[in-house]
């Protein structure tokens, strides 16, 4: 028995996903997330794709067309922390217009902020600066005591482009500014304090 032609069309592409060319995945992720406009198919061939063999370009194509199930947003939280710099900011660009739209999404993104990498908390106050999450700036208080210095710097530099800032928020920001061991988090904290304070427009 023949495969119909949707199934014809999509194989090559789910395969070019195991590729390690990204001008190939990137394609091909195209294509799936275009074709599944009018087949409904290619969202359930992702699917179970990604449960046979998880990839972040599968997760990747996946989280585009549909609500992320828990498997999808797995993958996409590690690419967060991927070393390679297009994947992560592919993933927080991705997970940033999810989390706008899904709460798990941003409760998974809160989690992070604890439990994962360093490059995943640094990455998890971008996607949370940009969804504009509810709870942010405790998010951000949290992440500005973080023991890895560029999430610091992270925090720092979303509040300093924060419209205001309360009394709590400018005692961090002067405590970094003043005592931070890293260099580069005093110098972002005394930018976003005379930010802040309106000291920075003299």
């Amino acid at each position: 028995m023949q495969p119909n032609i949707p199934d014809r069309r999509m194989a090559p592409l789910l395969d070019a996903l195991e590729e390690t060319d990204k001008a190939s995945i990137r394609r091909a992720v195209e294509e799936l997330v275009a074709m599944a406009a009018e087949e409904p198919g290619v969202a359930e061939a992702l699917a179970e794709r990604l449960r046979t063999a998880p990839r972040w370009p599968v997760a990747y194509a996946l989280g585009q067309i549909t609500r992320p199930s828990a498997p999808c947003l797995e993958m996409l939280v590690w690419g967060l922390g991927s070393g390679d710099q297009d994947l992560r900011w592919a993933t927080q660009l991705l997970l940033t217009d999810l989390g706008k739209r899904y709460p798990e999404v941003g409760a998974r993104l809160e989690g992070l902020l604890s439990a994962g990498s360093a490059t995943q908390r640094r990455m998890t106050v971008y996607c949370l600066r940009d969804i504009g999450a509810e709870g942010l700036e405790v998010s951000l208080l949290k992440a500005i005591h973080d023991p890895e210095p560029l999430v610091r710097v992270a925090a720092v530099t979303t509040f300093a482009k924060a419209a205001g800032a309360g009394a709590e928020v400018l005692n961090a920001l002067g405590s970094a500014a003043a005592a931070d061991a890293d260099v580069r988090v005093r110098n972002a904290a005394s930018f976003a304090v005379k930010r802040l304070s309106g000291g920075g427009s003299s």
